[in-house]
C-alpha cells in the first residue's frame, strides 16, 4: 500500500532523520517533514519534502492557514499533505526516534493475534517488557499502573486493525513522574509481540503510530491543550470512537529506539497535570457519548467528542474553528 511517514521538527537534520530519508527512498515511502517557527532556516534532506512555515501557509488547505505557530498540532498539516497525495497508510514519529530496520517493513491491516479481555484501563507495557519493571505509558491514570491484571484470550483471531501503535526502546513514551523517579532509563521491549487491545483502555501516542486512511479524521491533534497532552487526548477520542464502531486497535513491539531530545521535566510535569488529574474523567465522559445516528461518520463523531471536552473544560471553545477547517479539508479530499 502507498505509505507516507510524517515527522515534525524544530531541529536540524540528525542521524535519525537521515536514516528515515534514506530508507523511505529505498521503500518508496513519501517522507513529509513539517517545520515550525523555531526550525532551522535552512533545512536540507536528500529525499523527502520539508515544509517551512511560509510553504505551509501557501498550501491550499483551510487548516494550514489558521493552525497555531509553535504548536505540535502543525503535524496535522503533514497528515493533510499525505492524504491529499492518496497515501493508504500514514505513519508518524518524531525526530528523536532512531528507526530499526524493521521499522520499514510494509504495514498491513490484517493480523493474527490474541486479544486483551479486560474492559477497563490496562498498563499495556506490562505485556511487552523483556524483564519485570515498573513502567507505564504517558496518559495512563496513575491508580491503574499496577491495579488491573491483564487477561488474554487463549486463541488467536485474524482481525483488521486500522490503528496500530508501536513501542520504542531505550527511552519510551512515559510521563514526567516516571522520568523524575528514574534518572537512567534504558527499557527493552519485545520486538515481535503484537496484541489486540480489545475493549480495554490504554493511551495512544504519536511516537510510533500507523493509521489507515479509512479512519483518517481521527488523526486530528488538538491545539488548545498542552503539547504533552495533545496526542494523548487525541488517542482517548480515537479509542472511544473506534470502540463504539467495533473497530480494532493493535499494539506491537519496538521498531524504534528513542534518544530523547532535551526536556525540562518540571515543564513537562506541569503540561501533563491535565492528564494526571483528568484522564479517567475524560474517558468516562467520552464513553457516555452516543454515535448511533452517525455510524462511520468519523468527522461528526469528532465534533461531538470535542464539544464534550469543551463542556468539561478540557479543551477550549476555539478548538472547534480549527477542527471544522480540518474536516472541511478532508471533505475536499472525499474523506468523511
Amino acid at each position: 500500500m502507498k505509505t507516507a511517514l510524517i515527522i515534525t521538527t524544530i531541529n536540524k537534520p540528525n542521524k535519525n532523520i537521515l536514516k528515515f530519508s534514506n530508507f523511505c527512498k529505498q521503500r518508496n515511502w513519501e517522507l513529509i517533514v513539517i517545520g515550525d517557527k523555531r526550525s532551522p532556516k535552512k533545512y536540507q534532506i536528500k529525499y523527502g519534502k520539508y515544509l517551512n512555515l511560509e510553504e505551509q501557509k501557501k498550501l491550499n488547505f483551510n487548516y494550514s492557514k489558521i493552525c497555531p505557530i509553535n504548536s505540535y498540532s502543525r503535524k496535522n498539516i503533514g497528515y493533510l499533505i499525505a492524504l491529499h497525495n492518496n497515501n493508504d497508510f500514514l505513519i508518524e514519529t518524531d525526530d528523536d526516534n532512531f528507526p530499526k530496520n524493521n521499522f520499514f517493513i510494509s504495514r498491513k491491516i490484517s493480523h493474527l493475534v490474541n486479544e486483551i479481555k479486560n474492559k477497563n484501563w490496562v498498563n499495556v507495557y506490562d505485556l511487552f517488557l523483556e524483564k519485570d519493571e515498573n513502567i507505564w505509558p504517558r496518559g495512563l491514570p496513575l491508580k491503574y499502573i499496577k491495579l488491573n491484571k491483564i487477561k488474554i484470550t487463549t486463541n488467536k483471531k485474524k482481525k483488521n486493525f486500522y490503528l496500530q501503535q508501536g513501542l520504542a526502546d531505550n527511552n519510551p513514551d512515559v510521563d514526567a513522574i516516571y522520568r523524575i523517579m528514574n534518572n537512567n532509563i534504558n527499557i527493552k521491549f519485545k520486538t515481535h509481540k503484537k496484541i489486540s487491545i480489545g475493549k480495554s483502555f490504554t493511551p495512544i501516542n504519536s511516537q510510533n503510530t500507523s493509521w489507515f486512511k479509512a479512519i483518517c479524521p481521527l488523526m486530528y491533534l488538538p491545539s488548545t491543550c498542552s503539547m504533552r497532552a495533545t496526542d494523548i487526548i487525541r488517542g482517548y477520542v480515537a479509542l472511544n470512537i473506534l470502540n463504539k464502531h467495533k473497530l480494532n486497535i493493535l499494539f506491537h513491539g519496538s521498531n524504534l529506539i528513542q534518544y530523547r531530545n532535551i526536556h525540562d521535566l518540571s515543564k513537562d510535569f506541569y503540561e501533563e497535570l491535565i492528564l494526571y488529574k483528568n484522564s479517567n474523567r475524560i474517558y468516562k465522559n467520552l464513553q457516555s457519548l452516543n454515535f448511533e445516528n452517525y455510524k462511520f461518520d468519523f468527522s461528526k463523531c469528532l465534533l461531538i467528542s470535542y464539544n464534550k471536552l469543551i463542556k468539561i473544560n478540557i479543551i477550549k471553545k476555539t478548538e472547534i474553528k480549527l477542527l471544522k477547517a480540518w474536516i472541511k479539508d478532508l471533505k475536499n479530499f472525499n474523506f468523511n
